[in-house]
């Protein structure tokens, strides 16, 4: 027996109160009797138990089938736009937000620059990994990572869906690091709102002859990518991780991205190249900046970094 037939007559069924349980079951009994499903059928699967989960208001699970499903089919318009009617109507009453990414062991470091946003009227989350003990401040975020340096680009990836599913489409994030120093509130307000109104991805530039690919040496908790030199090609300017903005259109295409392509994750361990990447294949043109100060940020402390 095919697996098409009962994935065509599952999809066509409607997801009702009545019939709810008879599609999870269903899924569960097409899993098992055809091991092998290929993806273009397989996310059938997946989409309905989104729907299932979604129509009993368990929003949850039902995100993370529909997600799974799009990886599964990722150029499928309908699911795209089934994940995008998620967060369409949600309108933060905010339009900007500071991504502080930090990790526990960083705890008072991210403190304290917590406190300068704090001091400037902006709004902030900290953001930290899910394996650690969590950081103890009322903007304190963990998302769905390790809290390892190797996993910054998980975190950061993570922390953007997270504004996207939670907070809507029309906030602008600026992700920065905690060895930051906030010294100019008034000329970040600026420049973001300015950046905003563009709808812009925007930072310090860093090329592919300049780039360390042996930053990550010795920072990593897996030792053994302390010996492992980065292999993945340039393929244009990518904003340095210090500190860099997306407006709310970058952001939805950087989520999008990630969501479609998680592959975009795999053997990659600096979140700012990985975010300049997935904007290269979403059409998204870098808006140079010339240092972190045109933010109004500079490093607390000597801090090697790749040049521009």
């Amino acid at each position: 027996m095919s697996f098409e037939n009962p994935l065509v007559a599952l999809l066509e069924t409607n997801v009702t109160p009545y019939s709810a349980d008879y599609v999870m079951r269903q899924c569960d009994r097409i899993e098992h009797e055809f091991a092998q499903i290929p993806s273009a059928y397989r996310w059938t699967l997946h989409y309905k138990r989104f729907q299932v989960e979604a129509a009993a208001g368990n929003m949850q699970p039902a995100l993370r089938h529909l997600k799974a499903a799009i990886e599964l089919a990722p150029y499928n318009q309908d699911l795209l736009e089934d994940y995008r009617s998620h967060f369409a109507s949600k309108k933060a009453a905010i339009s900007q937000l500071m991504l502080l990414i930090s990790c526990k062991k960083y705890e008072q470091k991210a403190r304290h620059l917590a406190a300068q946003f704090d001091a400037a009227g902006l709004d902030y989350l900290i953001i930290s990994g899910n394996d650690t003990a969590p950081i103890m401040h009322p903007r304190a975020l963990q998302v769905d990572a390790p809290d390892n340096y190797e996993s910054l680009p998980l975190k950061v990836g993570a922390a953007c869906i997270w504004v996207l599913e939670n907070l809507g489409d029309n906030v602008g994030v600026l992700k920065v690091d905690d060895d930051q120093n906030l010294f100019d509130p008034q000329r970040l307000k600026n420049i973001i709102e300015r950046l905003r109104q563009a709808d812009a991805y925007a930072g310090v530039p860093v090329s592919g002859t300049t780039h360390d690919r042996n930053w990550h040496w010795n920072k990593c908790q897996d030792k053994a990518l302390n010996r492992v030199t980065y292999g993945k090609p340039f393929l244009r300017h990518w904003a340095m991780g210090g500190a860099y903005y997306l407006a709310p259109g970058p952001l939805a295409r950087l989520a999008s991205s990630l969501i479609r392509f998680p592959g975009l994750y795999e053997s990659e361990y600096y979140e700012d190249k990985m975010v300049g990447d997935a904007l290269f294949f979403e059409g998204v043109n870098l808006t140079p900046l010339k240092a972190y100060e045109e933010f109004g940020l500079r490093l607390t402390e000597a801090h090697r970094f790749n040049a521009p």
